[in-house]
């Protein structure tokens, strides 16, 4: 993640944040990002150790033995580059959270703690103890996933059963908390595209990628959600440079109307299926090619598996039939037949149960 969306992942916008607090955020994972690409001396893990000798600040980096100082001047804090959790709780609690006293670093008052540390301490343990964000807080060590085999994980070739090639790659975060999904949206698409930037030519044209937003509303809406402020940003970019770089988007959800306008602006391809939200279809029209708004007439009288087809992907406008699949092909998300369910035997109770045990578990 960059500073600015782990900042938001720990600190959040939905509170009363103060600036000291984004400092305290951004100094630490700074100090642990060169703790982990060994320019600085890891943090203290103790209070009442002698203070840093000059007249620098006492969380201040300072080069190991061999570092040149420039590299330090130099380090770019939002780069991909690994860092310890440990060591960010390390700075903050035994080096920011310090004061010097007879050169010896001991702990800062108690309400001083209280009132500019404790908040942020306290958001990192709920989120370290949290079971469904288990793989954002596991702490960096030697043995960690490398930044090419996390991107490889994405955009790299898979064989699944048989051999066969799996060319799509499916991340539900649909059961996260708004608070996660928006830093972890915003992680995934900026580091796509940043993957893309650094791409020669021929890269690019040998590895293509879309990425695919479903339920678009939610990581892109078309109100100030602060939770998502850092996805919009990536995901507007994508929007505006991707095709360049060889990496395009595709937005899909049910209420358009709630899509930011800068960025549903950009598709230059439209699939449309039945909207009977009258808000829906007149954002639609909007954003159609002139002459084509008319056809949003038909929206609302279209058949199940019908759409209007648009844009410069469409040969022509034209009304489609989106084709049936076969049975083992259909996505586990389809429609729940809710006549023919009625008429099936209810769960019994050790089956709720058993289903109860996953909610718990």
């Amino acid at each position: 993640m960059s500073a600015d969306e782990f900042r938001t992942l720990v600190v959040g916008k939905t509170e009363q944040e103060a600036t000291s607090q984004n400092n305290i955020i951004y100094k630490a994972i700074t100090y642990a990002r060169m703790v982990a690409a060994g320019l600085v001396e890891p943090s203290p893990t103790s209070h009442g150790g002698a203070a840093p000798n000059g007249s620098l600040d006492h969380d201040t980096p300072r080069p190991k033995v061999g570092v040149n100082p420039e590299q330090l001047i130099e380090f770019d804090r939002d780069k991909p580059r690994p860092f310890s959790l440990q060591e960010f709780y390390n700075h903050i609690y035994y080096l920011q959270a310090a004061r010097v006293k007879e050169n010896k670093l001991e702990s800062v008052s108690p309400s001083d703690f209280a009132t500019k540390f404790k908040s942020i301490l306290d958001k990192l343990a709920v989120l370290r103890r949290d079971p469904r964000i288990r793989f954002m807080m596991q702490d960096w060590n030697d043995q960690s996933p490398s930044l090419e085999h996390i991107i490889a994980q994405l955009v790299g070739q898979l064989h699944g059963e048989g051999g066969v090639d799996q060319d799509i790659r499916i991340l539900d975060i649909s059961g996260l908390p708004n608070e996660v999904a928006g830093p972890l949206a915003a992680m995934l698409a900026r580091l796509l595209f940043q993957y893309k930037v650094y791409q020669t030519t021929e890269e690019r044209r040998r590895d293509p990628v879309v990425f695919v937003c479903e339920e678009a509303h939610r990581y892109v809406p078309d109100r100030g959600e602060a939770e998502y402020a850092a996805a919009q940003t990536a995901i507007r970019r994508i929007a505006r440079e991707g095709r360049k770089y060889g990496i395009g988007l595709m937005l899909v959800s049910q209420r358009p109307a709630d899509i930011e306008s800068t960025v549903i602006s950009q598709c230059g391809t439209w699939l449309v299926l039945r909207l009977t939200n009258a808000a829906d279809q007149q954002h639609v029209a909007r954003f159609l090619p002139d002459g084509l708004s008319g056809m949003t007439k038909a929206l609302p009288n279209l058949a199940q598996q019908e759409a209007i087809f648009v844009g410069e992907g469409a040969a022509m406008p034209a009304r489609i039939r989106i084709c049936d699949l076969e049975e083992d092909q259909l996505p586990k998300s389809e429609t729940a037949k809710f006549a023919r369910g009625w008429i099936l035997e209810r769960l019994s109770e050790d089956e709720i149960a058993a289903v109860a045990n996953r909610m718990a578990g």
